[in-house]
């Protein structure tokens, strides 16, 4: 689902909307963004990385404004320093600025980040996908940036449900959280984009918005799916086996019998995520040149 190559860094990202795109690669392990520097060498990794022309060529147009690092869906996936300081090297050499992925939070989860946390300069972003996280982040480590999540910011995002479910309900509300995000000041959030858009859905998100794409998450678990698959046995499919990062080799796309989903679903290690239709990629754009958009969440790297 992903390229290996690296990504080629650019002239200055091109300006839509009341400012410039920002574009954010994530990446569990970090590697060089920098390459030949043109637009035709992004538009062939791109190529590679998503297999569809259209959004090769578009995201083309746009260099790296900063390098994720982490992930969202798994404890085990957290940087150490000596990844972190990696990233660094890697960002820093095409000016790009790191933020540290966070995912839903376990007791050892937050010990690792009491160790990592103290190292990363002030200022830095942290993106947040567990309000345990987001209070720990926020009382500890006030100089740090927080951003919500997409597990935060949470919809209705399963294409498997039927057209007659796909209505406003698929939309994100942002009613209930605007206390929450102004209380532990969260500067931004980060959604997927929703099942059933058009020209106005973005239109009232109360903060600044990064969206992911091509790829939204659909479901999001504790158990491995794919690192569980090789184990016989009651330990099988349980929570707690020991990890082998299986989900940044092998990954599974999923099919029901006797019925043909409209989009492609994949199983990645313990979470189920689905492609973008051609309509959702095409709002996408849209609200990026009105400006509803400031920045666009890529995977550099198998999910």
């Amino acid at each position: 689902m992903a390229a290996t190559t690296p990504i080629a860094e650019s002239a200055e990202p091109q300006g839509f909307g009341n400012g410039s795109l920002e574009l954010a690669v994530s990446m569990v392990n970090p590697m060089p963004l920098s390459g030949a520097g043109n637009i035709s060498t992004r538009r062939a990794y791109w190529q590679t990385a998503f297999r569809d022309p259209e959004l090769a060529s578009w995201l083309a147009n746009f260099a790296p404004t900063h390098l994720y690092v982490g992930s969202e869906f798994c404890e085990h996936l957290l940087p150490g320093l000596r990844t972190w300081e990696k990233a660094i090297t890697h960002a820093q050499a095409v000016q790009c600025r790191v933020s540290l992925l966070t995912p839903i939070a376990s007791p050892q989860l937050i010990r690792n980040l009491g160790r990592l946390l103290p190292s990363i300069p002030d200022g830095s972003e942290v993106i947040v996908n567990d309000w345990g996280t987001a209070h720990f982040v926020h009382e500890r480590f006030p100089a740090l940036h927080l951003i919500a999540g997409r597990l935060l910011c949470r919809m209705m995002k399963d294409p498997r449900l039927g057209q007659a479910a796909q209505a406003a309900a698929f939309r994100f509300d942002p009613r209930p959280l605007r206390a929450m995000f102004a209380r532990l000041g969260i500067r931004r959030m980060e959604i997927d984009a929703p099942l059933s858009t058009d020209a106005g859905t973005f239109s009232t998100l109360p903060l600044p918005t990064s969206v992911h794409v091509p790829f939204a998450c659909v479901a999001k678990g504790r158990m491995c799916r794919i690192g569980s698959s090789s184990i016989r046995g009651p330990e099988r499919f349980a929570v707690g086996r020991k990890c082998r990062k299986e989900c940044l080799k092998v990954s599974a796309q999923l099919e029901r019998p006797s019925f043909r989903d409209t989009r492609d679903i994949y199983q990645i290690g313990n979470s189920i995520i689905s492609r973008h239709s051609a309509a959702m990629s095409g709002v996408v754009k849209s609200a990026v040149e009105q400006g509803f958009i400031s920045r666009i969440v890529v995977p550099g790297e198998a999910l």
